[in-house]
């Protein structure tokens, strides 16, 4: 009977001993999953930053209003410093384009900012934007659409977007204007979807 009671504690004792093992081997496995998983995370987020060219950016922009895309006229580094105060040294890459005939506002601009210039690249298109509104002569048909305008930007690309008809130039400003986010807004959701 002696010996039966101690085969008994031996068992309980072995028992104990491998579910003690078992959950350490279970707790390592988990700790194991958690140091793994920020890492994977972290490469994840590094490999889907997405290059891509200006001028496909462009394109699509264009693609969007077709016929009445009205920018003709491309701007060279030295113009986009007088119109926008965007050096070169700001960027390293550009596309510029407005209308070639002055009663047009539509302007669509895109910048690859170089390292650490994309909010200075905003904040240029910001005050230009201001610029428009507050202190140059505007014709009144094109005051809604510079209202409507949007500086877009998306990591190292900065975007100044003032695109667009409105269905109904008869229209109240307030109808007008709204008309004119809506259109814009085509060219906005164009650049997003190709940063995506």
């Amino acid at each position: 009977m002696v010996k039966l009671k101690n085969g008994r504690t031996v068992l309980l004792v072995m028992t104990a001993v491998a579910a003690l093992s078992l959950t350490a081997c279970g707790r390592n496995n988990s700790a194991q999953e958690q140091t793994t998983t920020p890492v994977q995370t972290t490469i994840q987020e590094t490999t889907t930053k997405k290059e891509v060219a200006l001028s496909d950016i462009h394109e699509a922009v264009k693609a969007v209003y077709g016929e009445n895309y009205i920018p003709s006229m491309l701007f060279d580094a030295q113009y986009i410093t007088d119109v926008f105060g965007v050096t070169e040294d700001m960027y390293e890459e550009a596309i510029a384009e407005g209308p070639m005939i002055s009663a047009h506002v539509d302007t669509f601009a895109a910048f690859k900012a170089k390292e650490g210039q994309a909010e200075a690249i905003e904040q240029k298109l910001t005050e230009y934007k201001d610029y428009l509104l507050n202190e140059s002569f505007q014709y009144p048909m094109n005051i809604p659409k510079i209202e409507a305008a949007q500086i877009v930007r998306e990591g190292d690309y900065v975007f100044y977007v003032q695109l667009g008809q409105a269905e109904n130039t008869a229209a109240e400003e307030d109808e007008l204007l709204k008309q004119f986010q809506e259109s814009n807004q085509l060219a906005v959701d164009a650049i997003r979807e190709q940063l995506q």
